[in-house]
């Protein structure tokens, strides 16, 4: 104990001691992060369990793990000088963080949170030490599970891809969006055949390929950007290979039960594929020199210093938020009514539909049916009292269906009038059987409708940071679209709208109705 109090002291000593001591300040480190940002490292576990498209996060850390200690040799030389200037940035990244936390963009809270960890090791370890690491540090981005926002961009990509091969062989095709027919069957190229899963595995391996096998930095980005597209053309040729084998063998329904162990047998090949060609170029990976007989000492001090500053630094925006999260802006939202719609649309008293939105966590759920002059629309309200982190109005995870009884055949917009101004909503068509459906979709916060998302998250989040107590909601309606030259489902909707009450003085009236709770 009296040696390393003494060493400490005067800052020198033992090199593999010095290092130790620095281990132990940054798994402390990762510790109070780890509480501080509880939500963000939960929420990633969470996915990874849940989804099989990140089940391989699990393997990132032990791949980083191994990646350094093969560098071990390479370290060894190594002597950390903390740059102190870099902890400037973490009061700014903390802030980034405040913002999209209350923006509750989970996704760009853990991206923030990453790179915040990526400036902790800058300047504890300094540039020299970083640099030799880079390539595992930067490897831990991928634990952030990213990328769910490409499924309905990959689902068109692929469908359009098929559509044009299946056009270059003669098969008489039909297309309604994602839903593809021919004379043998039908075909969704649902989310799960979008190709997201074999995309995001195929750019973790290659980014844990490229460092192993590649030194030029030149040569990893090529076999990058190589995994990222050959996959996605992979995809659509998977995809056309199983409609065109049940147009060939004139059974569909055989052909799309075994299309998962098709599509991962097709990529597994790809995957050899990629390994064969990339080693053809491989220059024999990173530098591994001889480890030296004696290791250089170093100050332990000085990054001591920089990791508790650099904990501190971070903490600041976790901080402000509790202060945001308090009890006191919550209402109870349950005791809302439904907005009222005008005559000549009168309320279904009961209903059997089984369209419903699915949203998460909203405070109060409102669903019921009106009967027109020329049909039933069917209308949805979720309503959200928004406060610090917990502002559920807009996530990645909502749908205007339940992909168990409907599945999107397009997306779009269109344009409505609402509250007296024009304004332009999302609008899908959706399919359950012989049934089509167009859904208009639309959210009310801080006293303006807009169909837009990233508006809706920025007018949620300046009231919450303005310290006002916002009542939000998300709308959707829908009504049955039989195809007929005589149906007009979107003029139906656009009367709906025009008959109901306005939506600010309803979520007005909702504010003054709602009980608080007790004040935390």
């Amino acid at each position: 104990m009296s040696i390393s109090v003494l060493q400490l002291g005067h800052g020198k000593g033992d090199s593999a001691q010095q290092w130790r001591l620095l281990g132990v300040a940054l798994a402390a480190a990762t510790v109070v992060l780890s509480y501080l940002f509880t939500q963000e490292i939960l929420g990633a576990v969470r996915v990874w369990w849940g989804s099989t498209a990140y089940s391989h996060c699990f393997l990132v850390l032990p791949v980083v793990i191994y990646l350094i200690w093969d560098r071990r040799n390479l370290l060894a030389n190594a002597v950390p000088k903390p740059d102190f200037r870099m902890l400037a940035l973490l009061p700014l990244l903390s802030i980034a963080w405040l913002l999209v936390a209350v923006l509750n963009v989970l996704e760009a809270q853990q991206f923030v949170l990453m790179t915040m960890v990526q400036v902790m090791l800058v300047s504890v370890l300094g540039w020299r030490v970083y640099r030799m690491l880079l390539g595992p540090f930067l490897y831990l981005y991928l634990l952030v599970p990213s990328g769910e926002f490409l499924v309905p961009s990959l689902q068109d990509l692929t469908a359009r891809f098929v559509i044009f091969a299946l056009g270059v062989f003669h098969v008489p095709t039909y297309s309604d969006g994602i839903i593809i027919s021919i004379p043998e069957g039908e075909f969704i190229v649902a989310e799960a055949c979008a190709g997201l899963r074999f995309l995001i595995a195929s750019i973790a391996f290659a980014a844990f390929f490229s460092m192993v096998v590649y030194r030029s930095w030149k040569r990893r980005a090529i076999f990058l950007a190589l995994a990222t597209t050959i996959p996605i053309l992979a995809n659509g040729i998977r995809a056309w290979g199983i409609i065109y084998l049940a147009h060939l063998t004139d059974d569909a329904m055989a052909v799309e039960a075994d299309h998962i162990i098709y599509g991962w047998g097709f990529f597994s090949a790809v995957i050899l594929l990629l390994i064969f060609v990339g080693t053809r170029f491989a220059d024999g990976g990173p530098l591994r020199p001889a480890a030296p007989s004696t290791l250089p000492s170093f100050a332990v001090r000085a990054p001591l210093i920089a990791t508790a500053a650099a904990v501190m630094l971070a903490s600041l925006g976790p901080i402000y938020t509790g202060f945001l999260e308090s009890e006191r802006w919550r209402p109870d939202l349950t005791v809302v009514a439904a907005p009222a719609v005008a005559a000549p649309w009168q309320v279904v008293q009961a209903t059997s539909d089984d369209w419903q939105p699915l949203v998460i966590s909203p405070d109060h759920e409102i669903r019921d049916s009106f009967e027109g002059k020329d049909g039933t629309v069917q209308r949805y309200v979720a309503l959200y009292s928004a406060y610090g982190r917990h502002n559920n109005l807009v996530r990645s995870q909502n749908r205007v269906f339940e992909e168990d009884n409907w599945v999107r055949t397009t997306l779009g917009t269109a344009d409505a009038v609402i509250d007296g101004n024009p304004v332009r909503v999302n609008a899908a068509q959706i399919r359950s059987g012989n049934r089509n459906r167009l859904v208009w979709s639309f959210y009310v916060v801080d006293g303006m409708v807009t169909g837009s998302a990233a508006e809706a998250k920025l007018r949620q989040a300046r009231a919450i940071l303005e310290g006002r107590s916002e009542i939000s909601a998300f709308v959707a309606i829908a009504v049955d679209d039989p195809g007929t030259p005589d149906s007009h489902p979107d003029r139906d909707l656009a009367a709906f709208l025009g008959a109901m009450e306005p939506l600010d003085r309803y979520l007005n009236t909702a504010r003054q109705t709602a009980t608080p709770h007790s004040e935390g």
